[in-house]
């Protein structure tokens, strides 16, 4: 952006309730006496914050807050704790710009495949610290008041750049520099089709600033890991809020729905036991949210073997299709 810039399971008949009430994969009646140790097994991976299936239900979904780790959801609502953190950073070479390990590996990955393409991306800003954020949305108020300035600058604490997993990126010869012109151009069109196989999103599209607080920046990627930036893709979410399930879902388009194409499954379905809502379409994945037996789920489409992604209040995910009619 230009300016802000789970306790070891305890086995017994308890663990054993909890782990019939949430697992991703029910066991038929006829095969309950065989399945036992299975419903132990997958109370691990079910339950992997071993709360009560009533807690999970009855609670708001949490988003990921660790700093550290590449998932963070940061935003006006969700300042980074500490405020003033700091993380381990790297320097991208002949930039004189600093990002996490993570996300400069990927960044130098990036711009190795932007240039088999043709294209020569030009890096602008990455880290930014506490104390330059706060300077920079200072000088942003004198400039053009405080209204405005909020909508372009965020509070020092509650900057994306401020983690070291954001970046800002524009062309060599400064066209459409910061503006949202940039879309347009070589490099804005080649980021928005491309960034996600790397682990970037484009992270405040266009008519998404009641959402993410901010108004659109083609130029201001974040990175949140491949296989993270390749499902929010190939989903309904439009930004880390809709993802995360704190923002209600994107309202339907004025656009006519095409025809399913084939091997694709489409209307909406209901879960027929408590069932996970996973990053991905296996159970080793992290669960996004258990959605309740008899919840509607609209689904994306997509298919993984028995695996369907879908959508719950806002979050989009991946169940097993066995348990929606």
């Amino acid at each position: 952006m230009s300016t802000r810039h789970q306790r070891p399971a305890a086995f017994g008949a308890a663990a054993f309730a909890l782990a019939m009430a949430i697992s991703p994969l029910a066991t038929p009646p006829a095969q309950a006496t065989s399945a036992a140790m299975h419903q132990v097994v997958q109370l691990e991976l079910a339950a992997s914050s071993a709360r009560p299936a009533t807690a999970a239900l009855a609670t708001k979904p949490k988003p990921p807050r660790d700093p550290a780790k590449s998932d963070v959801l940061v935003n006006k609502k969700y300042p980074l704790v500490p405020r003033q953190y700091v993380p381990r950073l790297t320097e991208i070479p002949g930039t004189g710009i600093r990002l996490q390990p993570p996300a400069a590996k990927a960044y130098k990955n990036l711009v190795a495949a932007a240039r088999r393409d043709g294209v020569n991306i030009r890096l602008t800003s990455g880290y930014r610290s506490y104390a330059v954020q706060k300077g920079l949305l200072e000088k942003y108020t004198r400039a053009y008041g405080s209204t405005y300035a909020r909508r372009i600058a965020a509070k020092p604490g509650s900057s994306e750049h401020q983690t070291g997993l954001a970046i800002d990126v524009g062309n060599h010869n400064r066209a459409c520099a910061l503006q949202a012109c940039f879309a347009t151009t070589k490099i804005g069109k080649w980021m928005a089709k491309n960034a996600p196989r790397h682990g970037f999103i484009l992270r405040y599209p266009k008519g998404m600033e009641s959402v993410t607080g901010y108004a659109y920046e083609p130029w201001h990627f974040r990175y949140v890991g491949t296989a993270q930036a390749k499902a929010m893709a190939g989903s309904t979410s439009k930004t880390l809020e809709h993802f995360y399930g704190v923002a209600p879902a994107p309202g339907p388009t004025a656009t006519k729905p095409s025809a399913p194409k084939s091997g694709t499954v489409k209307n909406t379905r209901k879960t027929t036991a408590n069932l996970n809502l996973r990053r991905g379409p296996s159970t080793g994945t992290t669960i996004i949210r258990t959605v309740p037996r008899g919840s509607a789920v609209r689904l994306t489409g997509k298919k993984s073997g028995s695996w369907v992604q879908g959508t719950h209040r806002g979050a989009t995910g991946w169940m097993s299709s066995r348990y929606l009619r």
